[in-house]
């Protein structure tokens, strides 16, 4: 269980930072567009946007996995002690 809770969080912590460096390419991207003005840098930002997109939703299945019951993990009751 421990295993499995250490490879959720790196998972978890490796999307986030994915989605964290797109979001830095899409604002320097976006401040040499303001700067220079021409399309290479828009179109860059818009790639840099759509990669950031797929980061995201694989961040959202990612959560969504994590709030599934485990099957494995099916409460127990106590016995009563005797």
């Amino acid at each position: 269980m421990t295993t499995v809770r250490r490879t959720d969080e790196h998972r978890l912590r490796q999307a986030i930072s994915e989605i964290l460096e797109q979001t830095y390419a899409i604002e320097y991207a976006m401040g040499l567009f303001y700067r220079k003005g021409t399309e290479r840098e828009l179109g860059r930002a818009a790639e840099d946007f759509e990669i950031m997109r797929g980061a995201v939703d694989r961040l959202g299945i990612l959560i969504a996995d994590g709030a599934q019951p485990n099957e494995d993990a099916s409460p127990k009751l106590a016995e009563p002690a005797m």
